[in-house]
This record gives C-alpha cells, structure tokens and sequence, in this order.
C-alpha cells in the first residue's frame, strides 16, 4: 500500500521541480529568496520583481496579514529573515512558501494566506543545547531552483538518450543529507536546518518531513551560529563565542563528500562581522570581515580585515587590511560581492566607520592595504549599535549602488545629493559607483529619513525597503523608499504592533515579509487579485 501511494505522490514533486525548473530556464526565478540577504553574494536585491514599482508601492502597497509563530521567545542572538519559495506542489496543491525558524521550530506559511502549511520540532541530539546561547534561533537555507534548458537544442545527428523510469527512493534510514539535485529523490526540494545542537537536517519542503537521518556539523553543541549560505552542495556558517566555548570562526561542510568533510577558519580572539554567514563570490570564495584586535599576520591573525577564503577548505588565498588603527571600529558588516563591468568587486567595512571596494582578483593590491574605492567615515562606533549591514543594486540605467543601514547620525561633513530630514537614530545611506578622472569611486546620493535601529535595506525594482526595528518603547515601522533618491513613497504607520529583534526582510512576487521580536510573521505588498 505504501509502495503505491508513493507513486503519485512522487509524480507530484517531480511536476513541482519542473515547474520550478521552468520559471528558471525562462528568465529570473519568480519570487524566490532562499538564502539570507537574498543570494549567496549578500546583495539583498530581489532581481526578478515585477508587481513592485515606484507607482504600485505608493498607490496599493499595503499591509496584508500577519501571523504567530510559537510561544514567547527567549533572547535570541541569532539572526532571523524568513526564506521564500513559490510554486511549490503540496498536498493542497500548489503553494508559495515562507519558511522560518524559531529556537527549535521551523516553519512553513502560505505567504499568499498568511496560514500554517505545517511545522517541525526538532529533537535534538545533544541535550540541553537549546540553552547553549541563550536562546539562539535554527538557522536554515533552501536550495535554488535549479536551472532547466528545455530550448537547448541536441547537436545534429546526436540521438536522444534512452528514458528510463524513475527509480523509487531508498528507505529514510538509507538516504543523505543533500544526496542528489532538489534535496532528494522525484524533486523532493529540500530545505536545510542546522539547530543549536550542531546538526545539519534536511527537511522536505512540501510536508516537512525528515528526508535523511541529520549530519553532524559542528564538533561540540554550538547553537551561536550565524546565517546559512549554500554554494552547489557547499553550506557555509559562521561561530561566534560564548556557547561552550565555541570559537570564532567560518565554517563549512560539504554535502557532496561521503563522510561529510568539515572544514574552519578560526580567527581566535577577532570576531566575525555580519550576522548572515559568509558571503560566496561568482567563482566559490567565501567572503569574511575580522573585528578588532591583536594582528599576527604570520600566524594567520588578520585584525580589522576582509579576508577571501578558498571555497570548502577555507583557507586564507588574499587578504585587505586598512592602514591606521583609528580610534573607530569599522562597520559591524559582512561583505557584498557583485560584478562591475565584468570584474567582480567586493564591498566591505574599510577602515573607522567607512565602506571599500575591493577587486576580488586583488582585495588590497600587493600591499594587501589599497582598495579599489573608499568613502569617507560615515559615522562614530560610539553612536552605533551591534550591527548593520551592507547591500548592492544595478539601476535600469546600468549604474550601481552600495547602501548600508547604520545606527547612530552620520558624520556632518558627509554631504548627500538628497537628504530625508534629521537622521539622529540610523538611517539607510546610499553611494552611487562611478568614475571619476580615471578612478572608481563611491558618490554619497542620499541618506534616509531617520531609523530606530535599522534592519538591513532590501531592494526591488527601484524602491529599497527600510525597516526601522524599533525598540521597547517604539514599535517598528516599515519604508518603502525611492531608489534614486532616499524619497519616502510608504510607511506602515501604526500597523506593526511592537519591534523586531536582529530581524531582516525578504522580498518576492510583490510581497515584503519580516518577524517581531514575538515570533510574529508579518506581510506587507500589492493585493493578489482573486
């Protein structure tokens, strides 16, 4: 009996991957965000928009629903932005998918309803590890859609390939984490979970069910991790200390190896900036930013620094380190690695208070200290909270762009083509890139209109999200602002009833989503028509 219902429900997934695999071979995939920040280079840009335009936010953007996700949380130091992936076949049907995950729960929601699709407790491993950090929430990432060629035409002459039936799955106890393309068998899509006992699961996405017995990651329970990020069968994270002694450190496991390698970059007693794993350049390099602290570069310590890690080892290839100490730290940001007329550059925290473009073909040049570009200090560490954050766009026009989300003023001789009024609490900053008397630089365009505690930007089509978190006293507050100008075209007014903590936004088929510091699924986006 079991055998035959397995059939057809298989059949079903597979139609859900194909579906999924055409969205992709046609042009940009519709809706998806599968990774923290957007993609695997950290650009928290939705490319693949339509529905958001600078006219439809101002005219119909709106709030759409909300919903409550689990009990009261605790202190969570772990960062939190729900995953996004439509068309997916269920049980009832087809669905778009809003995954999150609190301290031991992950969750599924229709993101048109705004209703629970399903939920998993996870049963961990090591107990008491739910405890390790105080509270740290499970950390996922989905694999992207894969990309289907269906008008890629066969050489003449070449005779197509024998069709086989599908094979039937082997048994749960025999499958892999990450076995084959689509998280498993028929286009079983997977999802990726690493809870706060160290162990990676993946989860079926349609149903969330367990698909292969979970993979140890870390060596000891280490729940202060990080953000997932995913390069092929790649998954990369990031530690931080106090959770059992765990170490400040990059890390990665790679799925496709039969025992599972591990490898770690620990940078000893220098944080790690960013709060979203590593960033992965176009060619695999996994992307970091060290606080400050004592430097020994001949020991492998790299103080106040970008370093570019080989993929899967992890092992230090190039490195940027400004020069001058400062009496200011850098921007508590990773990395954003984007392509600039065909070079890929990284845009990073430079020195107090700065932002830096890197060639990632040489970050700091032979002396391991010139950037590409640098602005001037944005704002005093004093003023700043725990984290902020970096993104990148390409205008319709061609040009780019690096914004940041800083907390505290900006320094008063920084002067912006627009400003949005007095910013004394943190603000969203825009740089144009450009070129000037033969140099690349980075053009101050407009600062924001003034954010309590800003989450990271996001951008679609034109219009970049603001989200201001708030605080105990204040509730949080939602901005759709104009790309070119920092102009405010939406605000959530009293719509959101109390803030967010360490929360991000993800952005798809003309939907924003983001959670409260209770465990509360919000959206915000233009009416679907019924």
């Amino acid at each position: 009996m079991r055998r035959f219902l397995a059939r057809p429900v298989a059949l079903c997934f597979a139609g859900a991957f194909l579906v999924s695999g055409v969205a992709r071979a046609q042009g940009p995939p519709r809706g998806f965000w599968t990774v923290a920040d957007g993609d695997a280079a950290h650009n928290s840009w939705q490319k693949a928009e339509t529905d958001i335009t600078r006219e439809t936010v101002a005219k119909d953007f709106k709030f759409l629903w909300k919903i409550k996700l689990g009990n009261q949380p605790a202190k969570s130091s772990s960062f939190s932005e729900p995953l996004l992936f439509p068309g997916l076949i269920t049980g009832r049907g087809f669905k778009d998918m809003a995954l999150w995950g609190d301290a031991n729960t992950l969750y599924a929601v229709d993101s048109e309803l705004g209703t629970l699709v399903w939920q998993k407790d996870f049963e961990l491993q090591s107990p008491g590890a739910d405890q390790a950090c105080g509270g740290s929430n499970i950390q996922i990432v989905v694999e992207a859609p894969q990309v289907i060629h269906f008008g890629a035409r066969r050489p003449v002459g070449a005779h197509p390939a024998p069709s086989a039936p599908p094979a039937e799955p082997p048994p749960p106890a025999q499958r892999r984490v990450g076995a084959v393309a689509g998280g498993g068998y028929f286009g079983l899509k997977g999802v990726y979970v690493l809870t706060s006992d160290g162990y990676m699961h993946e989860q079926i996405m349609a149903t969330g069910l367990d698909y292969a017995p979970p993979v140890k990651f870390f060596p000891a329970p280490s729940g202060d991790s990080f953000g997932l990020n995913m390069d092929g069968k790649v998954v990369y994270t990031k530690t931080g200390p106090g959770c059992r002694n765990a170490p400040n450190a990059a890390w990665s496991i790679d799925l496709n190896t039969p025992d599972y390698t591990v490898n770690s970059f620990q940078t000893h007693s220098l944080s790690l900036a960013g709060l979203t794993g590593p960033t992965i350049g176009r060619d695999g390099t996994a992307y970091v930013v060290t606080g400050s602290g004592p430097a020994d570069p001949a020991a492998g310590v790299y103080a106040n620094s970008v370093l570019a890690l080989t993929g899967k080892g992890l092992k230090v290839k190039d490195w940027y380190t400004p020069l001058g100490s400062g009496k200011d730290k850098g921007l508590n940001a990773g990395p954003v690695a984007f392509t600039y007329k065909e070079k890929e550059v990284v845009a990073a925290p430079g020195n107090d208070g700065s932002i830096v473009l890197l060639d990632s073909g040489s970050l700091g040049g032979p002396d391991h200290h010139t950037p590409l570009a640098q602005t001037e200090k944005i704002s005093k560490s004093a003023k700043r909270g725990d984290w902020e954050s970096l993104a990148s766009w390409q205008d319709k026009d061609g040009a780019f762009w690096v914004l940041a989300s800083i907390s505290g003023p900006v320094e008063r001789d920084l002067k912006f083509a627009h400003a949005n009024g007095p910013a004394p609490h943190g603000s969203v900053v825009a740089f144009k890139v450009e070129e000037k008397d033969g140099h690349t630089v980075l053009t101050p365009s407009w600062i924001s209109r003034d954010l309590i505690n800003p989450a990271p930007p996001a951008i679609a089509n034109g219009v970049v999200f603001a989200l201001a978190g708030g605080n105990a006293s204040r509730h949080a507050t939602l901005y759709a602002l104009d790309a070119a100008t920092g102009n405010s075209l939406y605000t959530s007014g009293d719509a959101i009833e109390t803030y967010t903590h360490l929360a991000g936004m993800s952005v798809g088929d003309g939907h924003v989503f983001f959670t409260t510091h209770d465990n509360t699924l919000y959206s915000f986006g233009i009416p679907m028509e019924h």
